[in-house]
């Protein structure tokens, strides 16, 4: 389904049972049926630096009859092995697409979950090393930056002495992957869901400020229509929605 604002879409399905297409992902379109593989996500250096860049939004993989799938790059979930071992869900704190759903024999499984988003804040560091200018989230100190990473809703909250043009990064949650149907004794496999979107930017901020951060959760998974992802924003202007199911 689809979700307001997307980036690079999901693959187009194929016919027949096996031809689900694979979930978009921040840096790449999902494959085409049949079985198709989720897109990759984008890297992103604001949590860790320059030397240790973290992967975001990938879509996660279609439902397979036989072999596997692959989840993209960047927390999307693959598809496919034992039944009983189920579609991945897109990984936490990344906003991942959830892999589809499969059916075998007189076992199925519903698609996977989406990956809960993430918000990075990052600015200058202060001249005394390892004293943030601000407050909110899991702080650390890389590269001459002093970094806020959420990944639960909080605020991020700057004193009448910040004066500063921060970075973000905010990302969405992943939308679920589809569950499989059976239809005149024939299965349908589901298709891998959407990565959340991913969005970076900066902007000055220059008087005290407590800006509220939510982190978007991933889509549940489910029967036939599984959730989408839900948003994630840096204050309400700045917003990156949840991935499709």
């Amino acid at each position: 389904g689809p979700a307001p604002g997307q980036g690079n879409p999901g693959g187009t399905g194929s016919p027949g049972d096996n031809g689900a297409a694979g979930g978009g992902g921040a840096g790449a379109s999902g494959s085409d049926g049949p079985a198709g593989d989720g897109g990759n996500g984008s890297p992103n250096v604001y949590a860790y630096g320059p030397a240790s860049p973290v992967t975001y939004a990938g879509g996660g993989g279609a439902g397979v009859e036989n072999g596997t799938t692959s989840g993209g790059t960047g927390g999307g979930g693959s598809a496919g092995g034992p039944v009983a071992s189920g579609a991945q869900h897109g990984t936490a704190g990344t906003g991942g697409g959830g892999a589809g759903g499969r059916k075998s024999g007189g076992d199925s499984t519903p698609g996977g979950s989406g990956g809960s988003g993430v918000v990075v804040v990052r600015y200058q560091i202060p001249g005394s090393a390892g004293s943030a200018k601000a407050s909110g989230g899991s702080i650390s100190f890389y590269g001459g930056k002093t970094i806020h990473a959420f990944t639960t809703s909080g605020n991020f909250v700057a004193p009448a002495t910040f004066n500063e043009t921060v970075e973000y990064v905010v990302v969405g949650g992943g939308g679920a992957g589809g569950g499989p149907s059976i239809s005149g004794g024939n299965s349908y496999y589901g298709g891998g869901g959407g990565a959340g979107a991913y969005r970076k930017g900066s902007t000055p901020i220059s008087t005290p400020q407590t800006i509220s951060i939510q982190i978007g959760a991933g889509g549940a998974k489910g029967g036939l229509l599984p959730a989408a992802g839900s948003p994630s924003y840096f204050g309400t202007p700045i917003t990156s929605p949840g991935g499709g199911y």
